[in-house]
């Protein structure tokens, strides 16, 4: 892939792609932190072209359309009963967000994108991060704000809701990240509710990649409050990291989907976006 010093096989990787797009994706993103400059710069390049075309592989349906929506406002709609129950745990609700509501609308919606930076960020885990945070920047477009949080035992905002990056930009911060201990999900949230909370959008967002165990900090079931729906892509497989993400998605009035591959990142973060 690198025949000499500073330099990219373009038909390789083409050829790699094409055959093993998960392997192709993880190779650039830990050739985009090698030691020679001129690789690293021409394989951050290829990159986010990659993944960009295949965030936009599961381009989601425009919005714009009169829809119902979720919200906590509960003297606005219908009562989701269904939902009110799960953000609930079956109990009756004993605070006003704790109702779940559906109106009519045809605002947009504000998404926030959790990033698990607190394991291992290299090669697949990394391209995993990239093509989300891609995924996410392609179902926004011009009608929807978006912001994106990459988050350990502290959050890092890669990208503000309300301020529009260049996404290469974006792309070339996450491809930067490394592992960073402890996981906070309790923080995460509450950070993804500060960065909604600045949209104007009637329906608030959040899509969680992580394997949804947390390791320090608060319960994150109590950190849910000013989220409308959090929905979970799980990375791992483990039975208690999948039972913990249901249980998150399942109260946090979203969906939960595993996802343990890069090609898979763009399939389901629509089937999300479009719940």
């Amino acid at each position: 892939m690198s025949p000499e010093v500073g330099g990219l096989d373009a038909g390789a990787l083409e050829s790699l792609s094409g055959a093993s797009p998960d392997e192709a994706a993880s190779l650039l993103a830990d050739l985009a932190n090698a030691t020679d400059r001129e690789l690293r710069a021409k394989a951050r390049k290829a990159a986010a072209r990659m993944y960009l075309r295949m965030a936009r592989q599961g381009q989601p349906n425009k919005r714009g359309i009169r829809r119902l929506s979720p919200a906590t406002d509960p003297f606005g709609g219908d009562l989701d009963l269904d939902a009110t129950l799960a953000r609930t745990n079956g109990m009756l609700p004993n605070a006003p967000d704790h109702i779940i509501t559906r109106r009519w609308s045809t605002s947009e919606r504000a998404i926030c994108l959790l990033i698990d930076r607190s394991g291992s960020m290299h090669g697949e885990a990394v391209a995993r991060a990239a093509v989300a945070a891609a995924g996410v920047l392609v179902a926004a477009g011009e009608r929807a704000d978006c912001s994106v949080i990459a988050f350990a035992k502290d959050a890092l905002v890669l990208q503000e809701q309300g301020r529009k990056r260049p996404p290469t930009a974006l792309l070339d911060d996450i491809l930067s990240l490394r592992g960073r201990g402890t996981t906070d999900l309790a923080l995460a949230l509450r950070a993804a509710r500060r960065q909604l909370g600045r949209a104007g959008a009637r329906e608030r967002v959040a899509v969680l990649l992580s394997d949804a165990k947390a390791t320090t900090g608060a319960d994150p079931i109590a950190a849910l409050r000013g989220i409308d729906r959090l929905h979970v892509l799980g990375t791992s497989d483990d039975e208690e990291s999948v039972d913990a993400g249901r249980l998150l998605a399942r109260r946090g009035g979203g969906a939960y989907r595993t996802c343990l591959t890069v090609r898979d990142i763009p399939r389901l973060l629509t089937a999300l976006l479009d719940e």
